[in-house]
């Protein structure tokens, strides 16, 4: 007995020599893989492990596996993945603050203002936790929708959207704020260049990055089968696109069905390699792409099943020919990210740009449809979240604010709402309905001229202006619905005129020329750095002046800069209005406005 165990340990020896690792052929370069705390126990599986060296956890550090019980945070599970990681020199990736599918029962039953502040609490105290020992988070998971045309994106109508329809931007936003040196990723399937999903989710990044939301990458899953598979040009112009950018990519979740290749002489094996070969080459090709992670260890762990062979190594946590495929590729194609991190002064979106704004002053409007000569109204002049939007001919007002980004909001004399493109839908015939207001990209429209004057076409945000306000069906009789749908050409039920309802503001006077920060005058000029823009946040004070970073780069801040109110807090501006408060720390009670942090004034709430 005695003697049987030893030779046992003998070959577990063995065979944890008798392959080549991955590591070892990637020179600095990060291939990974995601693991499971309860498979520790085999030797196997821990030997297999010891080949990459990079480690994202699958369940333990998402949301409802860290506080499955409101305000009490179980770190256990998620500290473990972390420290066999440590343990074995592997780098360490954060999955996943906010998704919708991991997350606890208390959190979906919240109403809107409570879930705010638990989204703002939950990665506020996760990413405290790990401060300095995890540099990546997937800040957000999966939130845009399978629907999503490529035209324009359409977001989950999940829980997270139905109550909190900024979620994204509070989340990423917050994490930025308590962790400033983490890497923040967006995370979603289908994002691999074959489903139109992918052009989707690139349009929302480029969103993002115009809106200055802090996010620093993009997380392909890359969940893929031998029939289902993008090809090498369509991988790595998606990588490429991506650098353009300015972000990072990883691929984060790979696996590869054998589909109905299973049965071939060597199983699919060799259908299969070329498919990670494919990923990997496209991964290395870009200085952009940092990461390169399998979803799972052997094929028995898989989520697709055992029967469809998708990972690098066996059920046994034997080496397969994927894996040799990999091995090779880290040999002969040198990472181009190792050359340094890529950094892009001047970002490019290859995406169309929005309909050129026409600006109208801030105020209260009725708007009329030219077509039917009756008024945008909410239906039985209700003020509720979610109600539907017609025409009618009773008037109800909506107050104009133009927004820094050439759109505008338009507000409901029915309370705290916004006109809003329902499920912030990209599609043609997504309804039209006022929701809670929030001023996130639903909720922002453009103003187009059209060939009479006084009469606009009202395009969309969500639709990157290619789609407009549209009485339904050509409908002219009180209560005919209004949704999107594509710009007909000033066709009548497409075109509206803006009648004062009072309240117009004067347009403010530009400032001076000499009033202007210019770059003679500023200070950080004479030491060869640029002026900031604007009055950001300082970053560093020395005993020349205070600094900033703008477009990754330093920059000196105004001095007439002092002159404006933070309220306490080094940098950041008093909220003009909002006293809704969604963190509170030693510097006061914060709130969002115009998509940025805000200290609240206590002196006007």
């Amino acid at each position: 007995m005695k003697l049987s165990k030893a030779i046992g340990l003998i070959v577990l020896a063995a065979s944890a020599n008798g392959f080549e690792l991955l590591r070892d052929a990637a020179n600095g370069f990060r291939i990974g893989a995601a693991t499971n705390t309860i498979h520790y126990s085999n030797r196997n599986y821990i030997e297999a492990m010891k080949s990459f060296n990079y480690m994202v956890a699958e369940n333990a550090c998402k949301f409802v596996s860290i506080q499955g019980t409101k305000g009490r945070y179980n770190f256990d599970d998620c500290d473990n993945h972390l420290k066999k990681a440590q343990e074995l020199k592997m780098d360490f990736r954060g999955h996943a603050l906010i998704w919708h599918s991991m997350a606890p029962q208390w959190l979906e039953r919240e109403d809107s203002n409570t879930m705010k502040q638990s989204i703002i609490d939950h990665i506020t105290t996760v990413l405290k936790h790990y401060e300095g020992k995890i540099d990546t988070w997937d800040v957000v998971n999966e939130a845009i929708d399978d629907g999503s045309n490529g035209n324009g994106w359409k977001l989950r109508n999940s829980f997270l959207y139905q109550k909190v329809p900024n979620f994204i931007d509070i989340a990423f936003q917050t994490a930025r704020k308590v962790s400033p040196n983490t890497k923040l990723f967006y995370n979603d399937y289908n994002t691999e260049g074959i489903w139109a999903k992918s052009e989707s989710v690139y349009q929302f990044v480029a969103d993002m990055k115009k809106r200055n939301i802090p996010i620093d990458g993009v997380g392909i899953q890359y969940h893929v089968g031998v029939n289902v598979q993008p090809q090498f040009d369509k991988i790595n112009n998606l990588i490429s696109r991506y650098c353009k950018l300015g972000v990072e990519v990883h691929i984060t979740e790979l696996d590869v069905s054998c589909d109905d290749n299973c049965n071939d002489r060597d199983g699919g094996e060799g259908k299969q390699s070329q498919v990670y070969i494919n990923a990997l080459k496209a991964c290395l090709n870009n200085s952009c792409c940092t990461g390169f992670l399998v979803w799972g260890i052997g094929d028995s762990d898989s989520w697709r099943g055992a029967e469809n062979k998708p990972l690098l190594f066996n059920s046994n946590y034997q080496p397969k020919g994927q894996y040799n495929a990999i091995l090779e590729t880290l040999k002969s194609t040198p990472a181009a990210c190792l050359n340094g991190q890529p950094v892009v002064e001047n970002p490019t979106y290859d995406v169309e740009p929005e309909a050129k704004a026409v600006t109208i002053k801030n105020g209260w409007y009725y708007i009329k449809n030219t077509g039917s000569n009756k008024y945008l109204t909410v239906k039985n002049g209700k003020g509720a979240a979610a109600q539907n939007v017609e025409i009618n001919s009773t008037k109800q007002k909506w107050k104009v604010t133009n927004m820094d980004d050439n759109t505008i909001t338009l507000l409901s004399e029915l309370g705290d709402y916004m006109l809003d493109v329902s499920s912030g839908s990209s599609e043609n015939g997504a309804n039209i309905q006022i929701y809670d207001a929030y001023a996130g990209d639903a909720q922002k429209f453009v103003l187009r001229e059209t060939s009479k004057e006084g009469v606009y076409v009202i395009s969309t945000k969500v639709s990157n202006g290619y789609k407009v306000l549209d009485v339904e069906r050509e409908g002219k009789s009180d209560g005919s619905n209004v949704c999107q749908w594509d710009n007909g050409g000033e066709k009548a039920h497409q075109t509206w005129v803006f009648e004062s309802a009072g309240g117009q503001e004067e347009e403010q006077e530009k400032p001076k020329e000499e009033e202007q920060p210019s770059q003679a005058a500023c200070w950080s000029v004479g030491l060869g750095y640029s002026c900031c823009k604007s009055c950001i946040a300082a970053v560093y004070t020395d005993n020349d002046g205070k600094w900033g970073v703008e477009n990754d780069k330093w920059c000196g801040i105004p001095t007439s800069c002092d002159n404006q109110s933070t309220c306490g807090a080094a940098g950041y501006p008093c909220c003009k209005s909002s006293c809704t408060v969604y963190a509170e720390d030693s510097d006061g009670k914060w709130s969002i406005e115009n998509d940025n942090w805000c200290l609240i004034d206590q002196s006007k709430c």
